[in-house]
């Protein structure tokens, strides 16, 4: 590994240890059942191997950082590390979209149907207690209320024009604390899908990496900005959240090691 490999892998360490120091207090809030999962996990390995997870994640995102290609065995350590198949389905695992579709569905008799007809039992069956306090809140956000909500927070961070790109696309840019800023969401009402992905553009900036889109959560290594689980009851939350890890992007070309 070269100096500046080390380098930028320790700082990334360094970011994930201060989430990880904070009680995950921005991660535990981000509607993504990606994230969910991870915590959970995260909370039941030994001391030992959640600081060999933490470098994992470092040594992944310092490569996506660079534009180099990760060597294979850095890949199979992340693949490995990321893939939990003992945590997936469920009402914690699964995008509201769908848990809504399921809560309609007469095959199943509702959510709970489902959940015994796939003896589903334990955790899985509990909402993340971060982004839902019940089964009853599990209610998508309406996209146009959403966006609405996205657009006016935006306009208040940092004087966001926004911009049909179509194809469920939006551009946001603007001025933040002096510096161009632009964010890519892209929003969908389907079932399967994120409800919003974000990328904040790092392109406008003096940035010398090859990564040009991204988001708190790729920073981390913990996920890709796949927001999933955004109800009627945690939108105004999530999207301050939003606003806030937009500004944590907007500022990596302050902050991050100089090549």
């Amino acid at each position: 590994m070269t100096y500046f490999r080390e380098t930028l892998v320790s700082w990334l360490r360094d970011e994930f240890d201060k989430e990880r120091c904070s009680g995950f207090a921005r991660l535990k809030r981000v509607p993504d059942t990606r994230v969910v999962r991870f915590l959970d996990n995260f909370e039941q390995l030994s001391p030992s191997d959640q600081a060999e997870l933490a470098t994992v994640l470092a040594e992944s995102t310092s490569y996506t950082l660079s534009g180099t290609q990760s060597p294979p065995s850095v890949v199979e350590k992340f693949t490995s590390a990321t893939n939990i198949p003992s945590l997936a389905g469920g009402v914690r695992y699964t995008g509201v979209n769908l848990l809504a579709g399921l809560a309609k569905s007469k095959t199943f008799g509702g959510l709970t149907g489902w959940l015994q007809s796939n003896g589903i039992t334990g955790l899985a069956a509990q909402p993340s207690e971060n982004l839902a306090r019940n089964v009853g809140e599990l209610i998508p956000v309406k996209i146009p209320s959403l966006r609405r909500r996205v657009e006016s927070a935006f306009a208040r961070l940092f004087s966001a024009d926004a911009r049909d790109m179509g194809s469920e696309m939006w551009s946001y840019e603007g001025q933040l604390e002096g510096s161009r800023v632009k964010v890519i969401i892209r929003y969908s009402g389907r079932m399967g899908r994120p409800q919003l992905t974000y990328q904040v553009d790092l392109m406008q900036k003096e940035w010398p990496w090859t990564a040009r889109y991204l988001c708190f959560e790729s920073v981390l290594g913990v996920g890709s900005g796949y927001w999933d689980y955004l109800t009627q009851t945690n939108a105004e939350h999530s999207v301050d959240l939003l606003c806030e890890l937009v500004a944590y992007v907007a500022k990596l070309p302050e902050r991050l090691p100089k090549r």
